[in-house]
């Protein structure tokens, strides 16, 4: 089982499919129903009622015999306490709603500033990579050097597998920094929402 090397991918700086970002729409709408329901209370209510049924005595006191009779009208009511009530319910609606702004413009603020960190990074490892290589071809060729030395006798094989290592430990640095340029550009991807 060989372990593949995972694709590069550019560093993103738009936000985009952030589950906060949802979280911050939903609670604005439903501070947007919180002031539906207000209007609502406050909204004069218009109902029908009829009552019937047979009485001794019926509507008419004055008469003793077994009548029926029948009451209807139209019943309007005016919610008054409400009307004290909705001015500070409004004016409490409109300060969570300043929170829910507040708690998104920190949340983007503070994402936006560890994208830019991680652009920073980025370009670090970057010019460390560059860096690297120069360093693996440096090393190369000292050991070919040092190589050809031993060959010849100048130097001991003790001095020889010193460039060897040293050649290796640049090719293990220049892995490492891939690796942590790859695992910077993954969390890339989970700090935007991509």
């Amino acid at each position: 089982c060989t372990l593949e090397k995972p694709r590069y991918i550019p560093i993103q700086t738009q936000i985009t499919n952030r589950p906060e970002l949802q979280l911050f729409n939903y609670q604005d709408k439903s501070m947007n129903l919180m002031l539906q329901m207000i209007k609502a209370k406050n909204q004069p209510r218009v109902s029908l009622f009829a009552q019937g049924g047979m009485g001794r005595p019926a509507l008419n006191f004055l008469d003793n015999d077994i009548k029926p009779y029948y009451l209807g009208g139209l019943r309007i009511a005016f919610p008054l306490s409400n009307f004290y009530t909705a001015k500070n319910e409004r004016a409490s609606i409109a300060l969570n709603r300043r929170f829910i702004e507040v708690q998104k413009e920190s949340f983007l603020f503070n994402t936006n500033l560890q994208v830019k960190q991680q652009q920073a990074a980025a370009a670090k490892f970057e010019k460390l990579l560059a860096s690297d290589n120069a360093m693996i071809q440096l090393r190369t060729s000292i050991k070919n050097t040092s190589l050809a030395q031993l060959q010849n006798g100048v130097i001991n094989s003790n001095d020889y597998l010193r460039e060897v290592n040293a050649e290796d430990q640049a090719i293990q640095n220049k892995i490492l920094h891939e690796l942590q340029l790859l695992q910077l550009q993954y969390s890339n991807l989970s700090t935007t929402g991509n």
